[in-house]
Order: structure tokens, then sequence, then C-alpha cells
């Protein structure tokens, strides 16, 4: 991975420098203007009109004196003072019905939002030419803006990636920012930027913002003045004022980035050379640290940590989250005045708490000292993330700080942050903060701005002795309690002792260690922090903050904390490690995805009861919920950790009862499994999603995936394959199997004319189409994928009564009867399936009725179109309408399934099936995906290398890109893609290898590209490990010696029985 590299560049104004330059939104770049002023007229006439009297309609004039440059509700308020008209604020979910100012600000959006729709959204070209010469310079740049449109008015017009950071009414809002004339909103981007405001420039177009900048102590303020009439800018305090920002001479410094040029005195840059298990980023970079933060997470399937910064808070930009596998917690929020309740993985007090400073100085925050230098780097093969910065205050005192960090994978409770301070070019008194901060709430996804996110009671805090500090806290409506312990001490680097003042304090969120001491120039200071975490569903405890206490104290110190994870992390990728010839880059991006999969589904992981998180221990995007992911997750797993497999099926096995309740809800038998699944298994799939093109909520009918299920039977009948778990198959499978079937053969309806059954009102993995266009919302009918899967799943059930027999009396307890095998033996082979006129097999009944959309028109309009039900949403129009998918629906069914598999299956349900057709299949469905899921990309890879193995390598490589690159669009941030993440070192395991498990034999047929010289890794077959390699010229398979029974491996279609500790080698046919 290439270093990034980026220091602060500095715009030339007038002789003088600055970093970073801060722009309002309406008047400066956009001409949205005209737009909010008649939003606001229709708005206020409406109100006027309902008061009597002799009200006169709301003027230009009004807008620019009230209403320009204000936060919403100060411009109601204003304004209708000017009249005499008084309201309550209310609150901020007022509906617009409500007379209030919080309720006819919401009216006025809602008008805003209808015209950004209706209407083009006119930019300044001028600005836009000078915004993207500093972005070309490296000049940091943000957008702050009173209004709560921001985003989607930078959406509308393309410009969103051209702010580092954007501060706008959503933000006021969460965060009690007063609006402009207050300078309060310029501060807060300044700070995010990490810029002081005399070294910052603002651009401004209205009285009130300008006023601000210049309150707020900026450097340079620039007023925008495009009729020329507006001497108020002058008088307020603008520096010059002009009608075009382009005639203003902004000229751009060489960019000399200092903190991301290697320092000859830092340990990471000393091993900063490519390699595939070092993820390295130089300098700072506020648009991307959210990314980092994601992609530098630590965990160990119970504990996860965020990469951030120890001396960051939660501010836009930085996020320091903190999670535990399976806690959840439930609140209530009201969206469009309905009152919804939402469950979310829970973000905990955070561990990393730490800053110092020196003499009086202020303390570490970012941006309050000048960064010199500063490189993180992830070791992956020692799972340790490392930080090297050297900082200035203000006073020219140069500090280097060394960071160690480490989420222990051998102590799951345990993690540690290890600091050494050196006093570059000064000596005097150094005071170091080191604490619990239990004032964090579920803020990381922007979506969720106006939902609540407060899920903790108030800390309780205490201190042990002179060394510890603990913390509890509890969720407010699942009822977790969870504890922190953290011991710091401190010495000198070279193991002497250190005088040191030790203080607590005590805050009403925080309890924090304070020890000062003196420093001598040079001298390395080494502080040390454990921590121990505990909850009350922890086995084997009495009571949390016991538990967390006496971790702590029996905790060894870092160096051997640290060896311990290092010796249990070098046994992981032992086992899970994918080897094989390809550039740095990619072996480097394909290490970092196992890690990531392995630190959120760990051996620890098997000892909880937890299901797969879409979005890993790493944000709160998807609210930490269980979707189907854990069809790309677990194939993985299951080759590797079998064990940590059956305990993710087993949290399926436990909420059966949910299930079944789900299904009695449609009025159906047997199971469904949730869409959306968390604590205890109910369906957590919210009613409505935003969308922040149109502003809008928009229903989720994603509740009609019941496909889900069918993921569910598919990893259960895998786990089966790959271990002959016969106790498994029996006490969880089987069941699992059986309550999946009774739901579709309850599901489906029966054509007796056709001898065919129907299931209708369902939605496929594409995602797009929840229903037809004249009926959205009620689901389709015969998709494909569901169709042939169920056909699949019942064949499954009927196989493990056989495997099991009648002996066991499952079957009575189950309730299983012939008749009900009967029904399942005739569903399986009697299912409908849909065709297009052109022979293939079509989407679901009535997708070749759809129109076409032209795609290519889209990605010139919009560039990113993964999210073209959005898109078309906010144009009016649905994708129920057209031939598109978000992903894989057909397709995925090549993706599960060999070409002989599928044939089989096809032809089990009595219809002729040609397997030439298939690149005429994947070619007609690729041509119509817009690839919105960072799962689309692996189904095609595989899918694509049975015939087209160079663009399946392509494919694959923008895959493992998806999170490392950000390829979802600023996503990542929220929580890594672990679907995609598994998936991809899936098809290197398994897609390449030709490697398939089926008829109690091990299959293997290589493929590989020929980018790809040779593969090799381990897996667990039947109580064997072995040992696979393939390249251009053989295939080898070697079993390691143990006392399992032989195995059947299968090479090009020669099966060979393997005794543990036997090799078979083959020519490759490639």
């Amino acid at each position: 991975m290439a270093l990034v590299g980026s220091q602060r560049a500095t715009t030339i104004i007038r002789g003088r420098e600055f970093s970073a330059v801060l722009f309002d939104l309406d008047g400066v770049v956009t001409d949205t203007a005209s737009l909010h002023a008649a939003a606001w007229k229709r708005m206020f006439d409406d109100y006027l009109s309902g008061l009597g009297g002799d009200q006169s309609p709301f003027t230009l004039d009004d807008y620019r004196r009230y209403v320009d440059g204000r936060e919403r509700t100060d411009g109601v308020a204003t304004f209708l003072r000017s009249r005499g008209v008084d309201l309550p604020r209310g609150g901020a979910s007022d509906p617009p019905s409500e007379a209030s100012l919080n309720g006819l600000g919401t009216r006025k959006d809602l008008l805003f939002q209808h015209l950004l729709v209706t209407e083009e959204v006119p930019v300044f070209a001028g600005t836009v030419n000078v915004l993207r010469l500093l972005r070309a310079g490296g000049v940091l740049t943000a957008v702050v803006s009173a209004s709560r449109n921001a985003r989607q008015v930078l959406d509308a017009v393309g410009l969103t990636a051209e702010f580092d950071i954007r501060v706008d009414g959503v933000d006021a809002n969460r965060l009690g920012l007063p609006g402009k004339p207050a300078p309060a909103m310029f501060l807060e981007a300044a700070r995010r930027l990490g810029v002081e405001p005399r070294h910052a420039v603002v651009v401004e177009d209205s009285s009130a913002g300008v006023r601000a900048a210049r309150s707020g102590g900026f450097g340079f303020v620039i007023g925008i003045d495009r009729d020329r009439r507006n001497s108020a800018l002058d008088e307020n305090g603008a520096d010059v004022v002009v009608d075009d920002l382009e005639v203003l001479d902004l000229g751009i410094s060489d960019p000399v980035r200092q903190a991301g040029v290697p320092d000859p005195d830092c340990r990471v840059c000393a091993v900063a050379a490519p390699s595939p298990w070092l993820l390295t980023y130089g300098g700072a970079d506020p648009a991307t640290e959210g990314t980092r933060e994601a992609l530098l997470t630590l965990g160990n399937g119970y504990l996860g940590t965020r990469g951030a910064l120890p001396e960051a808070h939660s501010d836009g930009t930085h996020y320091p989250g903190v999670y535990l596998a399976g806690c959840y917690n439930r609140v209530s929020s009201v969206v469009d005045g309905a009152l919804r309740e939402d469950e979310s993985m829970v973000n905990l007090p955070n561990w990393l708490d730490f800053t110092f400073r020196a003499e009086e100085g202020p303390w570490l925050r970012p941006g309050s000292h000048e960064l010199l230098h500063h490189h993180m780097t992830l070791d992956l093969r020692r799972g340790v993330l490392i930080r090297e910065s050297v900082v200035r205050d203000g006073d020219g005192r140069r500090t280097r700080i060394r960071q160690r960090r480490v989420v222990s994978m051998n102590s799951p409770h345990l993690a540690g942050l290890e600091t050494v301070l050196v006093a570059e070019n000064w000596s005097g008194r150094m005071t170091v903060r080191s604490g619990l901060d239990g004032g964090v709430r579920n803020s990381n996804v922007a979506e969720f701005d106006g939902l609540e996110g407060r899920h903790l009671t108030a800390p309780a805090t205490g201190t042990v002795g002179g060394g510890e500090i603990w913390l509890r806290v509890e969720t407010n409506q699942s009822r977790v309690r969870v504890a922190q312990a953290a011991r710091t001490s401190i010495r000198l680097a070279d193991g002497g002792e250190i005088e040191v003042d030790r203080t607590t304090v005590t805050e009403a969120e925080a309890v924090r260690h304070e020890l000062t001491f003196a420093v001598a120039v040079s001298a390395q200071v080494l502080i040390e922090k454990i921590v121990a975490t505990y909850t009350s569903r922890d086995h084997a405890i009495s009571e949390p903050v016991l538990a967390a206490r006496q971790a702590a104290a029996d905790a060894p110190e870092f160096a051997q904390l640290l060896a311990a994870s290092e010796a249990t992390w070098h046994n992981l990728w032992r086992r899970c490690e994918v080897v094989f010839d390809a550039d740095t880059e990619l072996r480097l991006a394909a290490n970092v995805q196992t890690f990531h999969v392995l630190q959120t589904l760990s051996p620890h992981t098997a000892d909880l009861d937890v299901g797969v998180p879409a979005r890993g221990l790493h944000g709160e995007a998807y609210r930490g919920h269980v979707f189907w992911d854990d069809i790309f997750v677990l194939p993985f797993l299951t080759l590797r950790l079998p064990e940590l497999a059956r305990a993710l099926l087993e949290y399926r096995f436990r909420r059966l009862g949910q299930a079944r309740r789900r299904a009695q809800t449609f009025g159906r038998r047997g199971a469904a499994f949730p869409w959306q699944s968390g604590s205890d298994g109910r369906d957590e799939t919210p009613p409505a999603f935003f969308n922040r093109h149109s502003g809008r909520w928009m229903p989720d009918n994603s509740a009609r995936q019941f496909h889900v299920n069918l993921a569910v039977a598919y990893n259960v009948w895998h786990y089966w394959e790959v271990t002959a778990d016969f106790g498994f198959l029996a006490t969880f499978g089987a069941e699992l199997l059986v309550e999946n079937a009774r739901f579709w053969s309850s599901l489906a309806t029966y054509d007796a004319d056709a001898d065919r059954y129907d299931l209708c009102g369902v939605m496929g993995p594409d995602e797009f189409h929840d229903g037809y266009p004249d009926l959205p919302g009620r689901g389709i009918d015969n998709n494909t994928y569901v169709n042939v899967m169920t056909a699949w799943s019942l064949a499954r059930v009927l196989d493990t009564s056989r495997i099991l027999g009648e002996d066991l009396g499952l079957w009575p307890k189950l309730g299983v009867t012939a008749a009900e095998r009967g029904e399942w033996e005739h569903l399986s082979r009697r299912l409908r399936l849909e065709f297009l006129d052109n022979g293939i097999l079509s989407q679901f009944r009535g997708y070749g009725d759809l129109d076409e959309l032209d795609l290519d028109d889209y990605r010139a309009r919009y560039g990113s179109i993964g999210r073209l039900d959005l898109l078309l949403e906010a144009e009016g129009d649905s994708c129920n309408r057209y031939k598109v998918s978000k992903q894989a629906d057909v397709l995925m069914l090549l993706y599960l399934f060999t070409a002989e598999e599928l044939t089989g299956l096809v032809t089990r349900l009595g219809y002729e099936f040609d397997p030439a057709s298939i690149p005429d299949i994947v070619e007609y469905y690729l041509a119509r995906t817009s690839h919105g899921s960072t799962l689309s990309r692996v189904s095609h890879a595989w899918v694509l290398a049975r015939g087209n193995r160079r663009e399946s390598w392509q494919m694959l490589r923008e895959s493992l890109d998806s999170d490392l690159g950000d390829s979802a669009h600023d996503t990542t941030r929220e929580g890594i893609h672990l679907g995609a993440m598994a998936g991809s070192v899936d098809i290197l395991q398994r897609c390449y290898s030709g490697l398939d498990v089926r008829g109690d034999t091990l299959w293997l047929h290589p493929q590989l590209p020929a980018e790809l010289s040779a593969l090799e890794f381990d897996i667990r077959y039947r109580d064997h490990w072995l040992h696979v390699r393939c390249d251009h010229t053989t295939v080898t398979v070697s079993t390691s010696p143990s006392a399992a029974a032989p195995v059947r491996v299968n090479i090009h279609d020669e099966t060979y029985l393997l005794t543990a500790g036997a090799s078979v080698t083959v020519l490759a046919r490639c």
C-alpha cells in the first residue's frame, strides 16, 4: 500500500500564507439563494396568511436581512419578531404542521427539498475553479453552512468530494453550535481541519457570516458581493470584497508535505518499505481520517477499537469507537412525526483516552499543535498498531510521540497502549492524562444524525490504590453492565525510575489519572496503560467491575501482553493465510481482508452468542446488525475454523423461536429469519431509510428478503459437507433445515393445471426490486434465485432425513411426517422458473416486460450509480420499472454452485438447461448491474472466472480495494464490509483453486488467472489439515499426520483416497 502523505500546503493572498479556506455555501459556491428564498417565501406567506390582519408578503429584502446566513430556527424567529410574532421553539422532531420555530423550519426544508429535485441548482463557476485549484495544490478546504440540506445540495452539484470537511446545520443542531453571526461553526470547521483560525481564510456573502469570521479571529475574510450593492460586508469586517472569487490572485505554495515526509528518527519510517504485512499511512488527512480509523481498527472477536488517535474525541473528523461483539441496545426516535425503535451495537466508553502537555501549554488534541511528522502502521502479522508523531506547541516546544497499541488476541478482555514521549528541544514539567471516557454516544453514521444516539446511563467511577481507575456504565434498555479498569504506570524507557506526582481527576462522565513529572531534553519517558473490559454477560464472573479490576491488576506489562497476542496471531495466520504470487499491493490487500475478518470473528467469538456483523466491530453502519453476509463469510471460516463456524450457526438456531413468530406474522409455518438481526433475533429492519439525494425518507421493504433463510440453509449444509459433524446435524442443523422447508412450502401456491408451484411476494438479492411498477413494496414473484435455492434446500432436508435415519427419534420430535416429506419432495421438483424471450433464465416473473435503462447515461450524469434506487427516487422514478440490478441475483446461483450443479438443479425441476448458455446469462445480467453493493464484485469475479479470467482478476482487484480505496464512497469510515472482505479472499481460496465440497469428496479443479502464478493455503477438512498448492503446472494436496480417517480428494475428475500424512501431485489442466 502506498505511503499516504498529506501536510498543509498554503494559499498565498496578498503576501500572506494560509493553510485552509472555509467557504459558505449559498451565494458563494452554489446559487441556491433563489431556491431558499422561494421556499422561505412560500412557507412564510402561507403561515402569515393564516394569522389574519394586514400581513404583507415575505420579500427578497426580508430574506437578506433576517434569514440569509442564519441557523434555520434563528431565521424563523428573527423574521417573525420583525412582524411582532413570537412562537415557541419546539423540538427538533416537530412535524411541519406544528406552529413552532422548528415546525416552520421543517416545513421550509420540505419545500426546499422539493425544489432541489425539480429545479437545477446553479453553481458559481469562478468559485468552483478556485476550489479545484486549491484542492490540486493540497490546500485544505471546508464548507460551512447553516443549511441542514448542505449535503444534498453538494451531492446534487457533484462537489461533495471537493471539500475535506463539512460543518452544516445538522452538525450545529447535534453539537449545540449557535449560528452566524456567532463564530462557532467556523471555529468547529477549523478545529476539524487541525488549523488555527489565524491560518485560515473565510469566504462569505452575508453580513452575519463576515461578522462571524471576524469575531472568530480568522486570518483573512473575503466578502462576495455579486451585485456590488452590499456595503455591509466592508462595514462588518471583510478584508476584501469582490464580485467573483476568481478575480483574486490565490497563489499556491509548493506543497511541502512535511508530516508525511520520512523522518530519519522515526522508527516507523525505518521499516516503511512496501510490505504485504504493513498497512501504512503518513501525514494527516482530515478528509480520510474516518476511513483510516476503520482500517486501523484492532480487535479480537470480543472487543473492537477503532484506530483513532488516543488524544482525539468524537468531533466529526475523528471517532474513537469501542465495541463489544453482541452488545446491543434499543432506543426510540421520532421520524417524520412517527415513533420508531432501533437496536444498535453500542459505542462503549473510550479506553484509549490519553493526552499530555508541556508545562502549562495546551493539552494535545487534533489541531492543538503543529504537526511536524505523523506516521501510523498496522502490522497485520503481529496485530499491533504503531504510531509515531512529532508535534510542536505554540511556544516552540517539540515533542516526539511513539505509541504501540494492542487488543489482545490471547486474552480477549485485555488491551494496552504503550507511549514513549521524548522532549526533543526542551526541558521542564510534563503532565500526562490517561483515562476512561464514558461521555460517548453513537454518532458515527451521518444518516442517523437525527436519531437518538444515547445508549448508556451515567457512568460510575472509582479508583483502587494509586495506580488503577475504573468506570462502569449500563445500556439504558438492554441493561448490559460494562466495566473497564485501567492501570497506568510510568518509568524511563531505559528502565530507570521517575518521580511522579499522581492525582485522579473525576468528571461527570470520565475518570483520569494525571501524572506530572520533570523531563530533561531528549529523555524518553515510557507510559503503559493496560485496560480490562468485562460485561454482565461474560462467563465465570461475579460482577463486571470486580472482574475488570482483578484482570487489570493481574495483567502483565505491555511487552508481555503484546508477545502473547503476537503468538496467538502467528497461529491464526498459520491456519488462515492465503499465499499467492502477485504484486505487494495486492498481497497486502488480501492480508488486510483476512486480518479484519479474523479480528471480527476469532476463536474467542465461538464462546459468545453472536452472529456475523456486516460491518465488523469497526463502526456503526447497519447498526452492527446481522444480514445474509454470512453466506460470503462462513465458507472461508468453515474451512479454517470450523468450531467458530458452528458457533455462528448456533446463533441462528437460538433465534428459531423469533423466526417462527415472524413466519406466523406472515401467516406462514416454519421459521422466517429476519433481514436484519441483532440481540434476540427479532426483525430489526427499519421501516424507512433516508435518501440524501432527495431529502426524503423512503420505505424499506427489505423485510421481504426471505432468502436470508436460504443463506442459513446453505451454510448449515456446507458446514456438514466440510466437517461431517453428525452431532451438529442432529442437534441443530436438521431443525434449521426443517423450519426453512416448512416456511417455503407454506409460502408456495400450487397451480394444479400446470402442476407448478409459485413463490410470490418476495425480494431477491438484487434489492432494487421490491415490487412491480404498479405495486411497489409488495414483492415480486418467482424470483429465480429464490426458487432454485428453495428447491435445493428442500432436497437437502430430505438428504438429512436419510443421513440421520429414524433411530434418533428426531423426526417425531420435530413433528415431521411422511406426508410432509412427500410435500417437500414434490415441491422440490415442481417450482416454477421463468424465462426471457431469448431463452435465458428470467430474474423474476415479468422482468422481461420492464423497460431498459441507459446506465451509461446515468454514469455520465452522476459518476457513481451504485445506489441507482436513490437517484431514481430523487427523480420521481423507481427501479421497479427497469431491468437493473444492484448486485448479482440470477448470477448468485453461479457463485454458489458449479455449472454442473446448476444444470442438475434446473433439470431436476423439469426444465431443459444447456450449460453452454451460462456465458450469455452472465453477459446479459452483468450489463444491467450497477454494483451498488460491495458484495457485487465478489460474486461477479467468481462467476467470470469460468469464462473470462482476466476480467475476473480485474474485478477481484476492485473488490479487494473496496474498503482500502473506499470505493464505496465514504462509507468505510462507518465500518468495513465484512462480507466483501471474506468473499474476496475466498475467491483466491475456493474459486481459483476450483475447491468444492460435495458427496463426501473434496473437489479441486484449479483455474488460475494468468496474473496468478501460484496459490497455496491450508484447510481443515473432516478432521484433516490439508495443504493445497497449485500453479499452472501441478496441483499438490498433502495431509498432516493425525488419527483422522482417510478422505476422498478429486483433482481434475480423478479421485484419490488420502490417508493422514499422505500427499498427491497431479498435472494441472488450465
